[in-house]
């Protein structure tokens, strides 16, 4: 009677051994096609949403006035990256990523006949860490942390007649990076497809005493996954 008692004893222990192996390789399968666990390319649309600091100046009526510049524009994204879903479901990944927008610019008269000229936009390029957690396999919470490099012109004129005319010297370009900080959600369809939202809140940076470029990006993304 013993024998037998200690036989399905042993048994028990064995099948139980054998279905936590069988579950644990189940989920290492499961994270390993996941499609998030990809490199992948794609393209989007958003918006763009920054703007300065206040700029103050000496206005041609001889007043202390202040303005900022405000760049709302459409803007279109490139995204290369790579991730990983690990056993636990949680995601890391990395991205490059350029949104595309167009040039948005300001002007600010002068006492003197003279003014100043104001301009961001351009390319922006981010590179992002993505940290995230996958739900029933097909859907990725994610947020970004990063940085993205932005450009402000600064450029002074003086008018000869009735023609602005730019004053030698006084032009002031600069492109730097600032800290980037936003959250996502993406959709896997099929292996191959995914589809994104997110947005990205920009820190700007610091220029003359004025922060430039702070404000929201937001866009939808389309990618193509390409299985490690």
């Amino acid at each position: 009677m013993k024998k037998v008692m200690l036989s399905a004893a042993v048994c028990a222990m064995a099948f139980t051994a054998n279905a936590d192996v069988a579950e644990e390789v189940e989920v290492i399968e499961t994270a390993q096609a996941s499609a998030f666990s990809s490199i992948y390319a794609g393209l989007g649309i958003g918006g763009s949403f920054l703007k300065s600091g206040d700029v103050k100046y000496l206005s041609k009526d001889g007043k202390i006035e202040k303005d900022s510049l405000k760049a709302n524009r459409f803007i279109g994204s490139f995204v290369l990256g790579a991730g990983k879903v690990f056993s636990n479901n949680v995601y890391v990944g990395g991205e490059f990523l350029m949104d595309f927008t167009k040039n948005k610019k300001s002007e600010w008269e002068l006492l003197g006949n003279e003014k100043i000229e104001g301009k961001v936009g351009g390319y922006i390029p981010q590179l992002n860490l993505r940290l995230g957690y996958v739900f029933k396999n097909d859907v990725l919470a994610y947020a970004k942390l990063g940085c993205a490099w932005t450009k402000v012109s600064l450029n002074g004129f003086e008018k000869k007649g009735n023609d602005w005319v730019e004053v030698p010297g006084s032009k002031d370009s600069k492109t730097k990076a600032s800290f980037v900080l936003g959250l996502g959600a993406e959709k896997a369809f099929c292996k191959k497809f995914s589809a994104a939202v997110e947005a990205d809140y920009n820190f700007g940076w610091k220029l003359g005493g004025v922060r430039w470029n702070k404000g929201w990006n937001v866009r939808a993304l389309v990618k193509y996954n390409v299985k490690y």
